[in-house]
């Protein structure tokens, strides 16, 4: 990420915030990490006082937090966190797709063949960053199809905290080949009418991250000097 990663943004605090939303999602920042403002200043070649919105933003969505007289760190996990944000994707997610499938089941089909598609692609060229990019974009089909504003707004509330621990835990080639397997899974069972399985292997998927997100609650987090 580089000072090119913005150019005449509508505001420079949005900018700001996206540069560093998306920088923490791809994972170049750790959890519980330190984001000086001094730092993110040379990165983005912009003021601290964009900078400073920024990163409020941010903290408004949970993605950053703040401590007085030491500043913004990347979010940290604990347990009690982590079930009530697997327990928050399953509601979410499968109301968008009950929702999405009542509105146009083909549609959403076509979305879904369209990003396993390019999943398949990315995971055999080994295109790591692109592959989770579409991990995502799978999810985020059941919103986008289900066409009620008011349940993509709420899942939206956590999408970039699900995209940063979606990125610390796919790690490793044996991951990704099960995180493709189960979308595919998804998919196969819609095509043949088996919503329920579909909604088994999703609920599946979403759980069993409950259980490996202990790797990223105990894992070490940098700490401010």
């Amino acid at each position: 990420m580089d000072s090119t990663a913005i150019k005449r943004p509508a505001a420079l605090s949005e900018g700001a915030a996206d540069a560093i939303r998306k920088a923490i999602i791809q994972g170049e920042f750790g959890l519980g990490e330190a984001l000086p403002e001094a730092q993110l200043t040379r990165r983005l070649g912009i003021s601290k006082t964009p900078i400073r919105e920024g990163l409020l933003l941010l903290f408004k969505e949970g993605l950053v937090t703040s401590f007085p007289q030491r500043g913004f760190f990347v979010f940290t996990l604990t347990r009690e966190s982590v079930t009530k944000l697997c327990d928050f994707r399953h509601v979410m997610e499968s109301v968008a797709l009950d929702m999405a499938l009542r509105q146009n089941r083909e549609r959403l089909i076509a979305d879904l063949e369209g990003v396993c598609a390019e999943m398949q692609t990315a995971h055999d060229n080994g295109d790591f960053e692109r592959y989770l990019e579409l991990d995502t974009a799978f999810h985020e089909a059941f919103f986008d199809r289900a066409e009620n504003p008011y349940v993509k707004a709420s899942y939206q509330m956590a999408a970039s905290k699900v995209a940063t621990i979606r990125t610390h835990l796919s790690r490793g080639h044996l991951r990704t080949d099960l995180s493709l397997s189960e979308h595919v899974d998804i998919l196969r069972a819609l095509k043949a009418e088996e919503d329920r399985k579909a909604r088994a292997v999703l609920k599946k998927q979403i759980f069993r991250g409950e259980q490996v997100y202990e790797e990223l609650v105990t894992e070490p987090h940098r700490k401010p000097d």
